[in-house]
Order: C-alpha cells, then structure tokens, then sequence
C-alpha cells in the first residue's frame, strides 16, 4: 500500500518538472518569434527608408530587444536578440537572435 503512494509522489513531481520545462520551451520559442518578426518588418521598413514606420516598430518592442541595422551595399541588414530567462532571473539566460535582410528600394 505504501509503495503507491511513493510512485503517485514522484509521478507527481515529474509531471510538474515537464509542464515547467515545457512551459519555459514555449516561452523560448515565442521570443524567437518575436525576434524573427521584429528582425523582418524593420529591414523592410529601412529598406524603404520609411523611418516613422522603423521607430513605431521599435516602440512596440520589448524593451530588452536589442537591434543593430547595418548597410552591405544596397542591402539593409537587421539582427534582433533577445536574452530570455524563462525560470527566472536566478539561472541562466537563453539567447535568441534572428537577422533580415532587405534590398534598398529606389535609387
């Protein structure tokens, strides 16, 4: 009898540690997607020099969203990261990151 509790505790338990680990993959991704997006509607917006759209985009952003722009040529290249922590400030971070590439349009 008491041996069932003992495997209904630890299933328990690792059926909490999945739902945390999944939680925080879930977590992981959405801000990879979010980089992705960011990364493409600035480039395009750069590349069509439409810099209120560029300021808008980034107002929108989280705040801990860091984006570098820089020109190759006819092309505009943005890379967007992000450093997610999704179980907390305590351990370590996961860096996501995405880059776009847009060709100026015009001139």
């Amino acid at each position: 009898r008491g041996w069932v509790t003992v495997e209904l505790a630890f299933s328990l338990l690792g059926f909490g540690a999945a739902v945390v680990v999944g939680a925080g993959v879930f977590a992981i991704g959405l801000a990879q997607l979010q980089c992705d997006d960011a990364a493409a509607a600035i480039a395009r917006q750069v590349a069509r020099d439409d810099l209120g759209a560029v300021q808008e985009i980034r107002d929108g952003l989280a705040p801990s969203l860091a984006v570098a722009t820089v020109e190759e040529g006819r092309e505009v290249v943005v890379s967007v990261s992000n450093d997610v922590r999704p179980w907390g400030s305590w351990l370590p971070a996961f860096t996501v990151a995405a880059q776009a590439r847009a060709v100026r349009e015009g001139s």
